[in-house]
């Protein structure tokens, strides 16, 4: 036995190795806090140790039982972050640092945030090419057909489909702002303005005794107008919008809160389509949260945010008693009963972009109410379309899947509508429950983004028809031959690319614009739809689409930008295609009080 003083020396040495191993400890796990939280700054001063080759994110993975609010407020970014200017996110990026990191809480400490968007530069060459044929459509518009609401390229004179308001001035604003067309940018504000614009600001103050869609007003007015004020803090642009929304809100008016289709704008008489019986329609009033959340955040008017809200919470009550598969709803909601009524259960018309807004009210809101039911709906509805809807085609010569999505019950074929689903399912992916899940996602997106381009490049134009079947092991074979120009496919394509990165999608977008380019051209420097894919050379239908310039043109000059223009972590794009930066922490959202 050692004499009692050693003892006593050697249990004072145990004592202080243990309190220096505590220290130490403690200190470690400082250093790791400050470097979980602040590893951008650490970047920003010049860490080279923090150069990545992706923008990283931390998990939303949650707990399953954690309240949505708790989720939120850990997730907030700093202002810097949710401000940065483009030129301060490209410096960043030409220095290395992972822009528009989170301060999100990782699902564990000991485990480094999976990365979540791809880390890409310009394809210089492409984005000027899209970038010219902006130029040069918006540009036969103002010569032929300013201040109408379309150009009919060929016959060198405007349409007035939406009452003569100037709908492609307001649906380019934004494209020309982030091509960098300011010339042409500031021409068309100024027309909206002045003298051109008066029919629209007789429109938005209620002056015209006329007739509006609440959705098609929704989506590209009102976002239209939204988007450009985040893109340049314009107030008169912000009052405008807010204008057009209180002359939609009589809509609302109705026992169950759900708004009719049309609206007056000068009486507020509000009423549905003859051919849906007084019913209104999923897509429609599915498809108006994003915008009127984001109206009440700008503008600090809970009003907005409460109808579109107390929409959710009727269609989210309802779920049990649609008569559709859990996750799914069918187009029809009759307004004055509070009840589904019936109808198609579609990822195309009629459906399509009430399940967008799911996952993107989710992603953009910062202080959306009963958030986790709005991912819940989500991941239900995409189970539901999977069991459901989605079918497998054929497969390539890799064994790859080439898949599509039809409505419950039809036929073999799909919409070219419903080419949206790839780069929703990019997003749901994007922070999903789980790892599984997410992969499933992107798995999913590009089996069916395989068939969506075949509807392209299996025709003698190079363009995709409107509907299209598929027989077990066969070819495309023509529903509706025409194209209208619409933007689905090239979407994906864009989200696809931002996501992983594989210079394929970025290919199958740039033949997709070429072939474009030369079915749609006209002389007057207009580019117009064509009315048989399967005919080569095309007859052309005489009409530039409001959304070819909204949203066709711009997915395709962003897939060719890079990462961080108009990063998706950043923005959130509504089913027009037009940003909205995402609202982080808005006291406003959420203000109707509820007993849910």
């Amino acid at each position: 036995m050692a004499p009692r003083g050693v003892a006593r020396r050697r249990a004072s040495v145990k004592r202080a190795v243990r309190a220096l191993a505590l220290i130490l400890l403690a200190l470690f796990l400082v250093a790791f806090a400050r470097t979980a939280t602040h590893g951008g700054a650490n970047a920003r001063d010049g860490d080279a140790s923090a150069t990545v080759s992706v923008v990283v994110r931390s998990s939303r993975r949650a707990a399953p039982d954690a309240r949505a609010d708790e989720r939120r407020a850990t997730e907030t970014p700093t202002i810097a972050n949710v401000d940065a200017t483009r030129d301060e996110i490209v410096a960043a990026d030409d220095a290395g640092v992972a822009a528009g990191m989170d301060d999100h809480r990782p699902s564990s400490p000991l485990k480094p945030p999976a990365p979540t968007w791809a880390r890409v530069r310009a394809d210089s060459r492409r984005r000027r090419a899209v970038r010219e044929a902006m130029r040069e459509v918006f540009g036969a518009y103002l010569k032929y057909a300013r201040g109408h609401d379309e150009l009919a390229p060929m016959s060198e004179t405007g349409r007035d489909d939406f009452g003569g308001v100037g709908a492609t001035l307001v649906d380019a604003l934004d494209t020309l702002h982030i091509m960098g067309l300011s010339r042409e940018f500031n021409e068309a504000l100024s027309s909206l303005k002045g003298t051109d614009g008066e029919k629209f600001r007789d429109l938005i103050h209620g002056v015209s005794d006329r007739d509006v869609s609440v959705f098609e007003t929704n989506i590209r007015i009102i976002g239209g107008l939204l988007s450009t004020y985040d893109l340049t803090g314009d107030a008169d642009v912000l009052e405008l919008a807010e204008s057009m929304a209180s002359r939609l809100s009589a809509a609302f008016d109705t026992a169950s809160g759900v708004p009719r289709s049309f609206v007056n704008v000068k009486t507020g008489r509000a009423f549905g389509l003859p051919w849906t019986n007084g019913n209104s329609i999923l897509a429609d009033f599915g498809s108006m949260h994003l915008e009127w959340a984001t109206l009440s955040a700008r503008t600090g008017n809970a009003l907005y945010e409460e109808h579109t809200n107390h929409v959710f919470d009727t269609i989210s009550d309802n779920a049990h008693a649609s008569g559709a598969p859990r996750g799914l709803f069918p187009h029809m909601f009759h307004p004055d009963t509070g009840r589904f009524a019936g109808g198609v259960v579609s990822f195309g018309a009629l459906g399509d972009s009430f399940y967008e807004y799911l996952i993107k009210c989710w992603r953009s809101l910062g202080g959306l109410r009963r958030a986790e039911r709005w991912r819940e709906m989500f991941d239900d509805a995409i189970a539901g379309m999977k069991s459901h809807m989605l079918h497998e085609w054929k497969r390539g010569e890799n064994m790859e899947v080439y898949a599509y999505v039809s409505p419950i019950g039809g036929a073999p074929k799909m919409e070219h509508l419903a080419c949206f689903t790839p780069g929703m399912l990019v997003l749901g992916a994007n922070e999903a429950p789980t790892v599984e899940l997410a992969d499933e996602y992107l798995e999913m997106a590009k089996n069916i983004a395989r068939t969506c381009v075949e509807m392209y490049t299996s025709q003698p134009t190079g363009l995709s028809p409107d509907h299209a079947s598929f027989p077990s092991g066969g070819n495309v074979t023509l529903v509706d031959a025409k194209n209208i120009q619409r933007p689905e496919t090239v979407e994906s394509l864009f989200y696809l690319y931002r996501k992983t990165g594989d210079d394929v999608y970025r290919d199958q977008a740039w033949t997709i614009f070429q072939a474009m380019k030369r079915a749609y051209r006209t002389p007057s420097g207009g580019w117009q739809g064509v009315r048989d894919v399967s005919v080569d050379p095309p007859k052309g239908d005489d009409k530039m689409q409001s959304f070819f310039l909204a949203e066709t043109l711009k997915y395709l000059y962003l897939t060719f930008c890079e990462d961080s223009v108009m990063h998706l972590d950043e923005w959130v794009f509504n089913t027009e295609a037009h940003p909205f930066k995402m609202t982080r922490d808005v006291t406003t959202l959420g203000a109707r009080s509820s007993s849910h």
